[in-house]
């Protein structure tokens, strides 16, 4: 979650930096942290394919950002599954090729961005593109999978090249630097989310409900959170709008909530009031766990992906082995049952800190660009 209102911003740097995002259409955990990315560099252009008007970044003055010749087409009215072969090619056509550094938010294309010969570009990577890497991302759409294969090989040598051509990669957690492996051969260092801990304030209000944060997509396993509560019948509050709503709203037994969007104030309250946060898909990182151990409460989430990364279980959250509704359930339960120290989940959170991030982030670049002049 980002607070307009308290900025921390990367020392002055004596170099020209750009920032480049694929796009900005939703307000998910890569576009939040790729708005505190322009934040620290608060001088910098921004870069992006396509920006939708009810989802820009509010922190972002429009007038920084620069969108690709596709922004018509979207404009248009042409779907952003349907610009995805042709992501690549508008990325390299952007002219940005007047900086000592550019730093791309990738979990799409930005990283085809194609700088100036003595640019550096540091890739901060959420994950290699899902829909071209991952089995999992077209769960539930054989449709959707089958329209997409004619272009996916095509399109993942476009895109290893371009993840050839940058010069420092960085991820978002061990568990996505493993995925950058697999699929770039490129070896990545780890520099976690930044998290807003101040946003977020303990209280000893209860709810009484489970709570998941998430947009509601296949490949974020909702109906297994849904299911784990319909076991049990246990009280859950679904924060979020997608695709798989109507979907979803099938499978919800009686005790099962869906309050659609919700300001960050409102989460950052649901969040504090809650008997703990469900996270029933496997996160590349998972900013919410964070964000619901900075209120005080428990992530469950799985053994598996980047909550594992954030949660000790039994002490800052719990870990889920089987991903089924029955361990899930049975964590839920467990929470339910338990209480643990809001003190020791807040001081979790910090160490994913903005400034700690800020600082980290700008010596990455300072050094890349330092490593790029002794050549």
């Amino acid at each position: 979650m980002i607070v307009a209102h308290e900025v921390n911003r990367a020392p002055a740097a004596p170099m020209r930096v750009g920032l480049v995002h694929d796009y900005f259409t939703q307000r998910g955990g890569a576009e939040r942290l790729a708005e505190r990315i322009a934040m620290l560099y608060p001088d910098a252009a921004v870069y992006t394919s396509v920006v939708d008007p009810a989802t820009a970044p509010r922190s972002i003055d429009a007038r920084r950002i620069t969108t690709s010749r596709l922004q018509r087409l979207y404009s248009a009215g042409v779907p952003l599954k349907a610009l995805a072969p042709l992501m690549g090619s508008a990325f390299r056509a952007l002219q940005i090729d007047q900086y000592d550094a550019v730093v791309s938010s990738s979990a799409a294309f930005s990283h085809h961005i194609r700088p100036a010969r003595d640019t550096v570009h540091i890739c901060y990577c959420h994950t290699p593109p899902a829909f071209l890497y991952r089995q999992d991302y077209f769960a539930g759409s054989r449709v959707g999978r089958l329209a997409m294969m004619p272009a996916t090989a095509s399109m993942r040598r476009d895109d290893r090249r371009a993840a050839a051509r940058v010069d420092r990669y960085v991820a978002n957690s061990h568990f996505t630097a493993a995925r950058i492996r697999r699929s770039y051969g490129v070896e990545a260092e780890v520099l976690y989310p930044a998290i807003d801990t101040e946003a977020f304030l303990p209280s000893t209000d209860e709810s009484g409900r489970f709570l998941v944060v998430s947009r509601l997509r296949p490949h974020k396993a909702i109906d297994l959170a849904i299911a784990a509560a319909n076991l049990h019948r246990l009280p859950l509050d679904i924060v979020g709008e997608g695709s798989d709503q109507a979907r979803l709203e099938a499978l919800a037994g009686p005790t099962v909530r869906f309050l659609g969007w919700q300001s960050d104030e409102a989460v950052a309250s649901a969040m504090a009031r809650c008997i703990a946060l469900v996270v029933p898909g496997i996160e590349d990182f998972g900013m919410v766990s964070a964000e619901v151990q900075a209120a005080g409460r428990p992530p469950i989430g799985s053994f598996v992906g980047g909550t594992a990364e954030i949660v000790r279980d039994g002490e800052t959250g719990y870990l889920v082995r089987d991903r089924t509704p029955a361990a899930f359930a049975e964590a839920m339960v467990r929470a339910a049952r338990e209480r643990l120290d809001p003190a020791v989940l807040v001081a979790s959170a910090r160490r994913f800190d903005v400034g700690t991030f800020a600082t980290s982030l700008h010596r990455l670049v300072t050094e890349t660009r330092a490593a790029e002049a002794t050549r």
